[in-house]
């Protein structure tokens, strides 16, 4: 087995994470608002725990759900991320992908019995599956005595680190879900004296009377109390939008499904940013940093680094300020750890500060972690993807060779290029015997540039690669 290479006072950290965190916060009962399904969009999500490689250091260990494709395990190698990882999936066959959704009184009690399968599974938990099949990796990685470093935490924690022997301290799970709801946020913001509070509404009579009254003045945004990153959240632009919505709420309420849903004036902004923080067991706030966000239908797209003039703009507004009051409130209420704030720019240049709170790692912070690792060689890079539909004829070693062919793909001594960020997102949806069809997947990744036009120039011939190759880019 390989050695660990940790310093003396370093325990060997281990980085897991379930991305559909809220998910496994969500009571099984609650009204949902209308979205088509997309089942290869959602096992997408399950694969991209791969990220998490950025955060690792010398002697730590990465587990996902997924292994890790061996031409990108020795690339990343090659641009000197030295960590453990396993070789072999932790997700079993399809059979075992979905579970009872977690209920108030319990994480992971089993569902009411009236209730469909169909609708209230979701995808099993990372740390479920390592408690059912971890002891499969038992010769690969040495998990007993590391220190545990989640995206998010969430049921299944605390057994998993009980089982293996892994170290983790955290707040209680009640607590981690109380305080990512959207109607936290709301209060929150009315706490500190922020504008614009969200308002919480408990039943589809109630939804429609605000509603309407938010309509005199504007739009306005209804958002799942547990929503995320596009999902949950719907621009109610008309009366007759808000009726047909509050339809399909009250047909659930109406089957005794709980309705929490929480009403925003929609904010026209130029931009919206974030910001990361920790909060340590003892209350201190460590500011890590600021993300400027570029969002599609209201999900993520891609992360940038702000410029010094934007940094004095949130000087000037008493933005970190802010920060910090949002984690006192936090920490009063039993909440320690990880932070991202999403935040905007609105038309008339003022800031809202905050827009809701995120109590986990982020998009963002990998994003960071990114940024780090390029500033160490004097470069820098964004973070985005591209989500395509193909055959899964290309594997991901001779994508990583076509970009290298064509001069595209980032090694420390090109000093820019396309820098490929995960493996498993792109081919999950694919069967281990190819059928011959097209199906969904996900490159993340860096355009390592510091010039804009550069980075144009790379995307679109990354673009006539994938096109070139049989790839539909879907967005």
């Amino acid at each position: 087995m390989q050695e660990l290479q940790s310093g003396a006072s370093r325990s060997p950290v281990l980085h897991m994470g379930t991305f559909e965190a809220e998910l496994h916060w969500r009571e099984h009962n609650l009204a949902i608002l209308p979205a088509l399904p997309d089942r290869e969009a959602e096992k997408i999500v399950t694969a991209m725990d791969e990220l998490l490689f950025s955060f690792c250091q010398p002697g730590d260990l990465l587990l996902t759900r997924y292994a890790i494709d061996p031409a990108q395990r020795d690339y990343t190698r090659q641009l000197g991320f030295d960590f453990m990882s396993n070789t072999v999936h932790l997700q079993p066959d399809e059979a075992a992908v979905r579970a009872p959704i977690a209920t108030a009184a319990g994480y992971g009690q089993a569902a009411s019995p009236q209730r469909t399968a169909k609708e209230i599974t979701h995808p099993i938990s990372v740390f479920q599956l390592l408690y059912d099949h971890g002891s499969m990796l038992a010769d690969q990685l040495p998990l007993s005595g590391t220190q545990l470093s989640p995206f998010a935490w969430v049921p299944y924690i605390k057994e998993a680190s009980q089982r293996f022997g892994i170290h983790s301290q955290h707040p209680p799970l009640e607590i981690v879900r109380r305080v990512n709801t959207k109607r936290y946020s709301a209060e929150i913001k009315q706490r500190i004296g922020l504008e614009n509070p969200g308002i919480y509404v408990t039943g589809t009579d109630q939804l429609e009377t605000v509603g309407r009254k938010l309509l005199e003045h504007g739009t306005f945004m209804i958002k799942d109390n547990y929503g995320v990153s596009g999902k949950g959240n719907i621009h109610i632009e008309s009366p007759n939008m808000l009726a047909r919505i509050a339809g399909s709420i009250r047909k659930q309420e109406d089957k005794g499904r709980n309705v929490e849903f929480v009403l925003e004036r929609y904010l026209d902004k130029t931009r919206d940013f974030s910001c990361q923080f920790y909060i340590t067991e003892q209350g201190d706030i460590e500011i890590i940093s600021v993300q400027w966000l570029a969002n599609s239908q209201f999900a993520y797209r891609e992360s940038l680094s702000p410029d010094a003039d934007f940094m004095d703009l949130l000087e000037r507004h008493h933005y970190f300020e802010t920060m910090e009051q949002i984690s006192r409130e936090l920490y009063q209420d039993g909440y320690y750890g990880h932070v991202c704030i999403d935040s905007m720019v609105l038309q008339d240049g003022t800031l809202e500060p905050m827009v809701e709170i995120n109590a986990r790692q982020s998009m963002s912070l990998i994003k960071n972690n990114i940024d780090q690792y390029l500033r160490q060689q004097g470069l820098q890079g964004n973070m985005t993807n591209y989500t395509v539909s193909h055959d899964g004829s290309l594997s991901h070693e001779q994508l990583l060779g076509e970009l290298q062919r064509t001069n595209l793909l980032f090694l420390p001594e090109t000093g820019q290029g396309i820098f490929p960020l995960t493996s498993a997102a792109l081919s999950v949806n694919h069967p281990s015997q190819p059928d011959g069809k097209k199906h969904k997947g996900r490159l993340y990744l860096s355009v390592v540039t510091d010039q804009e036009e550069t980075k144009k120039y790379l995307l679109r011939r990354l673009e006539q690669l994938l096109t070139a190759n049989n790839f539909q880019i879907l967005n």
